[in-house]
C-alpha cells in the first residue's frame, strides 16, 4: 500500500508541477517510477468537429526567438512542456495557451510565482497583439501575424 501511495504522490507531483505532501523528501527505490517516466509523451492535437476554426497565426517572442503557438501549448521547466524555460522561478508546468475562436488565452496552471500580463497577475486572460507575459523572471511577447 505504501508503494501505491508513493506512486500516486509522484503522479500528483508531475501533473501539478509541485511537490505534494512529503513527495520531495521521498527516497528513490528501484521499483518506484521517476517523475520523468510519468510525463506525457505526445503533443496535444486539435480535434476537428466538421467545421474548421479560423485562427490567426499567433506566436511568442523570447528575445530573438519566435515560437509559433499551437492548441494546448505548455510553458514551464518540465520535460512535457512545448517551451522549456531554464528559469528557477518558473514552475514545471507554469502556464498554458489556449485558442478561443480567433483569439488566444493565457492560463496560469496554479504556479507558485504567478503569471503576469502587462504587469498584472492573472489566472486567465485574453491576449492582444503586443502583450507582455512574465513567467518567473522570463518575459515573453505575444504577437499576431
Amino acid at each position: 500500500m505504501a508503494g501505491f501511495r508513493d506512486l500516486l504522490a509522484r503522479i500528483i507531483q508531475v501533473l501539478t508541477g509541485k511537490p505534494h505532501g512529503g513527495a520531495e523528501n521521498m527516497q528513490e527505490t528501484p521499483s518506484a517510477a521517476k517523475a520523468e517516466d510519468l510525463a506525457p509523451t505526445k503533443r496535444y492535437e486539435l480535434a476537428s468537429f466538421g467545421e474548421s476554426v479560423q485562427q490567426s497565426r499567433a506566436c511568442l517572442r523570447l528575445g530573438s526567438q519566435v515560437i509559433l503557438l499551437q492548441p494546448g501549448f505548455l510553458v514551464g521547466r518540465g520535460a512535457s512542456c512545448h517551451l522549456r524555460l531554464a528559469d528557477p522561478k518558473v514552475s514545471r508546468v507554469h502556464a498554458s495557451f489556449v485558442p478561443v475562436g480567433r483569439n488566444w488565452i493565457v492560463q496560469d496552471n496554479a504556479s507558485r510565482n504567478g503569471t503576469f500580463l502587462n504587469g498584472r497577475r492573472v489566472k486567465r486572460a485574453l491576449l492582444r497583439d503586443g502583450d507582455t507575459i512574465r513567467l518567473g523572471q522570463t518575459v515573453l511577447t505575444y504577437e499576431e501575424r
